[in-house]
Formats: C-alpha cells, structure tokens, sequence
C-alpha cells in the first residue's frame, strides 16, 4: 500500500488516514506520469510509437496517413519523410519520397544546382523530368498532386510512368502540402 512518496512522509503524517491517503494518491498520479515521460523516448520512435502517436508525429511531417494503411507501411513512411525533412523539395528529397509512397524506382532530372562564382551557367530550364517505374497503390493524379506541392514554384513538371497499372497495392498515406489542414483529398 505504500511506496516511494509515503516512506518520505515522517511518522505523524503517515499515522494520519487522510494524509495518508493524499499522499498515496499523489504517488499514484505522480508514477502515471514518469511512466509516461521514461516512455517519450519510445514514443518519438516511429518503429515503436503508439498509432495514435505515430499519427501525431505524422502530422507534425505534414503527412496523412489512412488508417486502412499496413502499420508497417504507415511507420516505414512516417520513418522515411523525417528522415528526407531537410531534403523536402530537392531531387534527393522527391526521389526518397515517391520511393517510399509508391515502392517504385524513382529518377528526378532538373536544370538546378550550385554554381560557384566563376561557373558557366547553364541556360534556365524550369522543367523537372520524373520518371518512376509504376504509381503503386497511388494515382497518377495523386502522384502529380505530391509533386506539385514538393516542387519548387514556377516549376514545370514532365511526368513518365513506365509501367501505370504494374504497381503493388501497400497503403494511401501520402504528405499534406504546406499550409493545408485538412485530410480529405483522395
């Protein structure tokens, strides 16, 4: 019946009903919230985050995830868009996300890149060239949409599917652009 706070109380108080039950339930409300906070850890782990946390660290991404979705596909992607965050919005950072959103192979050609001060420019070429094997479980319309919000403003987009029907079914979950709230969109 007693434990960690109770033996700190001294001997009058513990002689007492009703502090002794304060006590107790103060040890019991105060142990909840270690257990909780020994666990955060834990929680930010998306292999071994709770579902409901593991939704609200997607949202943090700006991902959505369908709770139809595989669990492991929801913590694989949920794991791959945070580690590809400082990557948003780069050719390493569309590849890595398509990749883990379709399970297909993902090839991004773009005119961008960084030229030192005495560096030939290349002429502006505002057109961004996505190839991927098949959509998976996605639309191409779904597809365009992601890359739409991921590319970066003014962009024109070339889209290539190779093979359109060819992909796996695994999950629907796909990121939020910047700025949207809602989950609604198919």
């Amino acid at each position: 019946m007693t434990g960690w706070l109770v033996t700190q109380l001294p001997r009058a108080m513990v002689a007492d009903p009703v502090l002794l039950g304060f006590a107790t339930a103060f040890e019991e409300v105060a142990d909840t919230v270690r257990v909780r906070i020994d666990s955060i850890e834990h929680q930010v782990d998306a292999g071994l985050a709770t579902p409901e946390m593991l939704q609200f660290l997607a949202s943090w991404l700006g991902l959505v995830l369908e709770p139809t979705d595989p669990p492991a596909y929801r913590r694989a992607l949920v794991r791959e868009v945070g580690r590809l965050l400082g990557w948003r919005g780069t050719r390493h950072g569309i590849e890595g996300l398509l990749e883990a959103a379709t399970g297909a192979r993902v090839t991004v050609v773009d005119g961008g890149g960084i030229y030192g001060r005495d560096d030939q420019l290349p002429p502006a070429d505002p057109v961004v060239k996505v190839s991927l094997d098949h959509t998976g479980h996605l639309s191409e319309a779904q597809v365009r949409g992601f890359l739409e919000a991921e590319l970066p403003l003014g962009a024109q987009l070339e889209l290539d599917v190779r093979y359109p029907a060819a992909g796996p079914s695994r999950g629907r979950a796909r990121v939020r652009p910047p700025g949207q709230e809602g989950g609604d969109d198919a």
